[in-house]
């Protein structure tokens, strides 16, 4: 895929860029953004914010200013999506925390955004392979014939499985019947299929969106073992 065919990718940044702009996609990208993060912000929040109904406040505010235009500042040319909506965040708890004088601010550092964060990093990981994932089970469900998130997650279920064990699997669950070789091969392009769908899925976090930057965002995420894992695999 070249340079110029990547920098026309539609990327969470058009995307809260459309949601505050007047016009028919404006609803349709409001969605999406709701859609994409609401459970990924929802954790985060129950985790910084250990009481409740504290966090309940927090997340209200954040979607009040998501839905209202308050955030369609985010600026691209800083990078990825992530560290925008991880600061944005941030700074929402330390304000309403210093709006309640008398409530001490949660555990953590959250007056540097600049420094790491465990908890963001861990929900947002997950909520980028909970997108994949729901990307191969679409694949599948849109290819006829097609058994890819069906035999990746038999062998994620079952690690220490021989190919001919998770093949009679694979016909219990599905009346699928298949070949070990034929789910040897499946399970291959599945991987390499699941590899293809997290760079489409990271391609929407960052800016610019080359090869180079997609990669480092992989690793950053702590996803290099997965990315050399089922890349190599994929190959073989």
């Amino acid at each position: 895929m070249t340079e110029d065919r990547l920098t026309q990718i539609p990327t969470n940044w058009t995307t809260i860029s459309s949601a505050h702009t007047p016009g028919p996609d404006s609803q349709k990208a409001m969605n999406e953004l709701v859609g994409r993060y609401h459970d990924a912000v929802t954790r985060y929040i129950h985790l910084k914010v250990r009481d409740r109904h504290l966090a309940d406040e927090v997340l209200q505010e954040f979607w009040t200013k998501l839905l209202t235009g308050k955030l369609a500042g985010a600026d691209k040319d800083k990078g990825r999506f992530r560290d925008y909506l991880r600061t944005v965040l941030h700074r929402l708890i330390i304000d309403h925390f210093r709006g309640r004088k008398f409530q001490p601010l949660p555990p953590g550092d959250l007056l540097d955004s600049s420094t790491p964060d465990e908890d963001f990093d861990r929900v947002w990981r997950d909520a980028v392979l909970n997108r994949v994932w729901s990307r191969l089970e679409t694949y599948q469900a849109v290819t006829p014939k097609n058994r890819y998130a069906s035999v990746l997650q038999l062998r994620r279920d079952y690690p220490k499985a021989s190919i001919e064990e998770i093949a009679e699997r694979l016909t219990q669950t599905t009346g699928a019947s298949m070949t070990p070789e034929a789910f040897r091969k499946n399970l291959q392009r599945a991987r390499a299929k699941f590899i293809e769908l997290l760079i489409l899925e990271l391609r929407e976090t960052t800016h610019p969106t080359s090869n180079e930057v997609v990669e480092a965002e992989i690793y950053d995420l702590g996803l290099g073992y997965l990315y050399r894992r089922y890349t190599t695999l994929a190959d073989r």
